[in-house]
């Protein structure tokens, strides 16, 4: 079973056909450090540190030194052999490719967790690893792949009660039903997620549970129900410091106050958002609000110039870093 997978989810298969799809999605790291560090050997607590270090950049949105840090942790990791943060390292990689839509490199790392899980027969890791593997196909537009890798990774949660990985494998199926405009079974899983979010150890999980039922509320026209649910996913998120997070609930509460034809309200939000996507040198994401401000200045008046933006849009993303991410 996991042979075939790994033919429909080759590098080679991977088709690069993605801006504007990256919305909610949370991917999974695994390996992030633990505690007790000062009773581990000197080699894995370094690879601690650095899973530790990699899974913090990534949620500041710098994703080149959360790249160093992953590599630094698989590099310790081979030096004792150590299959387990192997593939941790590996699948972080792949989830840092995902976030920089590097969508070949993700693939190769990915399989490469899956590989070496041939050995260690670990559910928790596999769960992890093809949770990612479905937001790679999902992200190809392979939806029908993406919803049987999920609801693999979905069985394997359960069966093994990894609450973290289950209630972020439902917020994925919500988002799949939604966007094929089931929005009660999106409903339904979203708020199973939220139930198992709330007693978990996840923040940013529980942040897109509560963000992906407020979109699903907007779409439904229940605007209060719909900010009701965006303020605590941005509370969560905040509190996190979970720089991703907030930029996609910020895009989402601007949306909302367009819809409500609250003008100044939606620039304001946009207009956050659009600067921390830049620190993160989400270039297509900034192009995105700025279609979302036309929109604004053609109905509300507001903005009434984008020129500002400008210099946002000449830095190349994909080699440009915040000086917060140096």
């Amino acid at each position: 079973m996991l042979q075939d997978t790994s033919r429909r989810v080759s590098p080679s298969g991977i088709k690069i056909l993605l801006l504007g799809l990256g919305g909610f999605l949370i991917m999974f790291l695994i390996g992030c450090g633990g505690g007790r560090k000062n009773q581990l050997p000197p080699r894995l607590a370094e690879v601690k540190r650095q899973s530790s270090e990699g899974s913090y950049w990534f949620r500041q949105g710098c994703f080149t030194k959360a790249k160093r840090n992953f590599y630094k942790a698989l590099e310790a990791s081979r030096l004792v052999d150590n299959l387990a943060e192997m593939i941790r390292a590996h699948n972080n990689l792949g989830a840092v490719a995902l976030a920089q839509d590097h969508f070949v490199e993700a693939g190769e790392h990915l399989q490469k967790a899956l590989e070496l899980n041939k050995l260690l027969q670990s559910g928790k890791e596999e769960a992890l690893v093809l949770g990612n593997l479905g937001v790679l196909a999902y992200k190809a537009e392979r939806y029908e792949e993406a919803e049987e890798l999920w609801e693999r990774a979905l069985d394997i949660a359960e069966e093994k009660g990894q609450k973290s990985a289950l209630a972020m494998v439902l917020n994925h199926l919500g988002m799949l039903k939604r966007k094929q405009d089931r929005l009660k079974e999106a409903e339904l899983l979203l708020q199973r997620a939220l139930a198992i979010g709330e007693g978990g150890n996840s923040p940013s999980t529980l942040a897109n549970s509560h963000m992906q039922l407020g979109v699903v509320a907007r779409i439904q026209a229940d605007f209060t129900k719909a900010e009701e649910h965006l303020t605590v996913a941005l509370e969560i998120d905040k509190g996190a410091e979970n720089t991703i997070g907030i930029a996609q609930v910020l895009e989402e509460i601007g949306l909302l106050r367009q819809e409500q034809q609250l003008w100044e309200t939606a620039y304001l939000n946009f207009d956050r958002a659009i600067n921390l996507y830049a620190i993160m040198g989400k270039t297509e994401k900034v192009n995105q609000l700025l279609e979302h401000l036309k929109t604004n200045q053609a109905k509300g008046k507001i903005p009434q110039s984008l020129k500002q933006y400008e210099p946002l849009l000449v830095r190349p993303g994909e080699y440009w870093e915040s000086p917060l991410c140096r």
